[in-house]
């Protein structure tokens, strides 16, 4: 990966009248190195200076190849925050009066110590520099994201084909789903945990997958993701495990052409905020506008949800590189459920879909 990225950072410092940054989101660390790993509680930190190299604080347990041109500053279970940033050098009692940006992951537990040890020090939420770096996607990521896509594509349709006929429970469905992430080549496990719901627990959008078997005439909401070479998917379609009733038909239908005038409202320069409205207000005159209930859509790549979403109320504008979901839905409590999900990025000033898995309604006949 190239360093270009990290010289993006280094200019947006200087124009943000930064003398330098903490970034402890091991997501954005990974954004610029592609090393990857779950510091759990230990200190995982990367400090950024628009004049001198950037330094890595790694605890010793930490295993990965040190990047070219970068410092890395080891460390031991029990070195504190303070003990870390005044042993790497890049900071002591003595250190000028400096404005330091930290990124929003930066817990209290760390940002304080550092706050009462270093008071000349102007600390300064940041977090915005490194998040609108990340949400212009360059034509390597459109590429990864189109790969993932392609991966949860063949997988759901085999769940879909090899494994819901069989009238499996929620969660039986969820494992061999993770188990065909894995035989269709994903090499970094899942975005987040499978959603599979059946009937009314399709109403819960977050539902948690349990024992519940289909019954015939229900529902079959599949929100799925996985993860390969950093990158994350994540698609939902709704089938039906034999016949739906009519009004389950109907909202299927109303759900599918809302997606749709989504997508079509995508274009470069206009705001956010239309793609949510032309499904919502579809929706709403259909008659179920009070039946969905949430935005339409949240951006993605590294992490399945990154900073940005596609609501009613954000009107920032959409600009090449972007990548996100329109996913609108349905949710009748205690009877039915729609969601239908896609990826979509956008280049050379409109929309791609990513996903291609049918958008028509799919009526699964039970087998024994």
């Amino acid at each position: 990966m190239s360093n270009n990225r990290l010289e993006i950072l280094k200019h947006t410092l200087i124009q943000n009248h930064l003398d330098a940054f903490l970034i402890s989101d091991p997501f954005a660390i990974s954004y610029y190195y592609d090393i990857e790993f779950d510091p759990n509680e230990r200190i995982w930190l990367m400090i950024v200076q628009p004049d001198q190299q950037p330094i890595l604080i790694a605890n010793e347990l930490f295993v990965f190849e040190q990047p070219e041109g970068t410092k890395v500053h080891w460390i031991k279970d029990g070195d504190s925050i303070v003990d870390c940033l005044e042993s790497s050098g890049f900071l002591s009692s003595s250190s000028p009066s400096l404005t330091i940006g930290v990124d929003k992951s930066m817990i209290a537990g760390w940002l304080m110590p550092l706050m009462e040890a270093f008071p000349q020090i102007t600390w300064q939420l940041a977090g915005d520099i490194v998040d609108n770096q990340r949400a212009i996607k360059s034509s390597e990521e459109l590429t990864a994201l189109k790969e993932v896509a392609n991966i949860t594509d063949r997988s759901i349709a085999r769940l879909i084909e090899e494994v819901i006929p069989y009238g499996p429970s929620e969660i039986e469905a969820c494992e061999a789903l993770k188990k065909i992430f894995v035989e269709e080549g994903a090499n970094g496990g899942l975005s987040f945990e499978p959603i599979i719901a059946y009937g009314a627990n399709g109403a819960d959008p977050h539902h948690v997958p349990d024992h519940t078997l289909p019954h015939l005439g229900d529902s079959v909401i599949i929100d799925v993701g996985c993860r390969h070479n950093f990158y994350c998917s994540d698609m939902t379609r709704t089938v039906y495990y034999e016949q739906p009733s009519q009004e389950a038909l109907t909202i299927y239908q109303t759900v599918k052409r809302a997606q749709e005038l989504g997508f079509e409202a995508v274009s470069v320069g206009q705001p956010l905020s239309q793609v949510d409205l032309a499904g919502r207000n579809y929706i709403s005159q259909a008659g179920y506008g009070q039946y969905f209930t949430h935005r339409i859509g949240h951006f993605i790549g590294r992490q399945c949800h990154e900073k940005g979403d596609v609501s009613s109320v954000n009107d920032q504008l959409i600009q090449n590189g972007n990548a996100f979901s329109i996913e609108p839905g349905i949710y009748l409590p205690g009877n039915t459920a729609v969601r239908i999900e896609d990826i979509f990025i956008v280049h050379d000033g409109k929309a791609e879909r990513l996903n291609n898995y049918s958008h028509e309604l799919q009526i699964i006949s039970p087998k024994k």
